[in-house]
């Protein structure tokens, strides 16, 4: 550990009481100066650290987004291990491609609470606000079947249904394949990337990219966004801690896709997707390459696709596209 992080644990550990200097120092085998030196550089990371001329240091709480808080609550054995902790990225699944061709391990993370490039589905933008949300991605390496890539999106939207459901006490729910909402309002985003070895077809990697909108007002959001968006706070009155948050998250990400054995548990995960989805015995507006067409959305199969009924009575099963729903009140659209 740091030298620095185990002065913060110290102060911690002896909540608003005041450490001398002389304490820290004594107890860490460095100079006054070097405690000073790691009281600044934790300042600078966020942690809100009083000094008192000749009495010491107090540390008071707060929500300080390093790896440092989010090792701390990590319980995992596989995801985050390593973890990348970065106060700002272009984008999270960007930055981890980059690092799964240098030969990243398997659970590798990376986080930010920043993007200045995030990215959706369809290539569309994905706002990234400075310290609004936390975006995560995780990477994967297995001989996973290419067919079972898709499954994965819905792997991860239960995922984050579950991890906001423990930290706030209410379960969002989902729109097919990969959004997370609640109140009629988009909160998550989940963007799943692959590759595949040109030669043999295989996969190489998968990139599994989660992105949390945490504190946002509605002003917060660009006008055009502003009727479907919405936050973790603004839709359920809970100021969640960002690392809490990203421990978490992995925690339940672990548990569905390392746990579960994936694909082992397809038909577990997709009872539990199926239960989650807010728009089953409702008209869809059903945007394909081709066509756009009303259809009723009945159900979920056993590939994660969504089965829909035309006004003809033909079922289809889609697993490409676009959708967006028509709700009472309110048009909500991917």
């Amino acid at each position: 550990m740091h030298t620095r992080y185990k002065i913060l644990k110290m102060l911690e550990e002896a909540p608003g009481q005041l450490i001398s200097g002389g304490q820290l120092a004594e107890a860490l085998g460095i100079s006054r100066a070097a405690v000073w030196k790691q009281i600044a550089a934790l300042q600078g990371e966020g942690y809100d650290i009083a000094s008192q001329q000749g009495k010491g240091y107090l540390l008071t709480p707060g929500d300080v987004f390093v790896d440092y808080e989010i090792e701390k609550r990590l319980t995992t054995r596989v995801v985050g291990r390593p973890l990348i902790c970065l106060p700002e990225v272009d984008s999270t699944n960007t930055r981890l491609r980059q690092l799964a061709a240098e030969g990243a391990a398997h659970g590798a993370v990376v986080v930010s609470s920043h993007q200045t490039a995030g990215r959706g589905r369809m290539a569309r933008r994905f706002e990234s606000p400075k310290d609004q949300g936390v975006y995560l991605s995780v990477l994967l390496r297995s001989d996973l079947p290419l067919a079972e890539l898709g499954t994965v999106t819905l792997l991860a939207a239960v995922v984050m249904a579950d991890t906001l459901e423990e930290l706030t006490g209410i379960r969002p729910g989902i729109k097919w394949t990969n959004d997370i909402y609640l109140h009629g309002h988009k909160l998550c985003g989940i963007l799943t990337e692959g590759a595949v070895e040109g030669e043999s077809g295989r996969l190489d990697y998968l990139v599994v990219g989660m992105g949390v909108n945490l504190y946002q007002r509605p002003e917060d959001f660009p006008p055009e966004i502003r009727h479907i968006a919405g936050s973790v706070l603004g839709e359920t009155g809970v100021r969640l801690n960002r690392a809490e948050y990203a421990a978490c998250l992995m925690k339940h990400f672990e548990k569905w896709y390392l746990d579960g054995q994936f694909p082992k548990n397809k038909e577990e995960l997709l009872r539990r997707y199926r239960e989650d989805l807010f728009f089953l015995g409702q008209m869809v507006e059903v945007h394909s390459f081709t066509e756009t067409y009303q259809a009723l959305a009945e159900d979920i199969d056993g590939e994660g696709r969504l089965v829909v009924r035309r006004p003809d009575g033909r079922i289809e099963a889609l697993n490409s596209g676009e959708i967006s729903l028509k709700l009472p009140g309110v048009v909500q659209k991917s």
